[in-house]
């Protein structure tokens, strides 16, 4: 049985969107564009950073990027690819400062959330 051109099923709507583990939010499958709205690292409480720190399931020994800049602005640490680029669409005239991700978290720095969904979708492809 055919279905009326334009008609969405169940099935179109699975295979085109995903509900963000983080905020709940849907978003494209497709674009991993989506950013939390609570993802403003810098509006973060001392208990709310120290939850995301602890909840990040990656070794501590791993090289992560944060953004190199004077003061104030940037909290949160980028998962890298193979060429030492984040995950995420990371746009910034600042040049990116590496270290261990044990050495972010003491300066509570806060895993990117699109990072690691992104890391965590590629690891399940795999």
């Amino acid at each position: 049985m055919s279905r009326p051109f334009g008609e969405i099923t169940p099935d179109d709507i699975e295979e085109t969107f995903e509900r963000c583990p983080h905020c709940g939010t849907y978003a494209i499958r497709i674009t991993d564009s989506h950013y939390c709205e609570t993802n403003s690292e810098t509006t973060l409480t001392d208990a709310e950073r120290d939850q995301r720190i602890a909840a990040d399931p990656y070794p501590g020994d791993e090289t992560v990027a944060i953004v190199d800049q004077p003061a104030g602005g940037a909290f949160a640490y980028h998962e890298l690819d193979g060429d030492n680029h984040s995950l995420c669409t990371l746009q910034t005239d600042n040049p990116l400062a590496y270290c261990t991700r044990e050495a972010a978290q003491d300066d509570q720095y806060t895993p990117c959330q699109l990072c690691q969904r992104l890391r965590q979708k590629r690891e399940a492809e795999q």
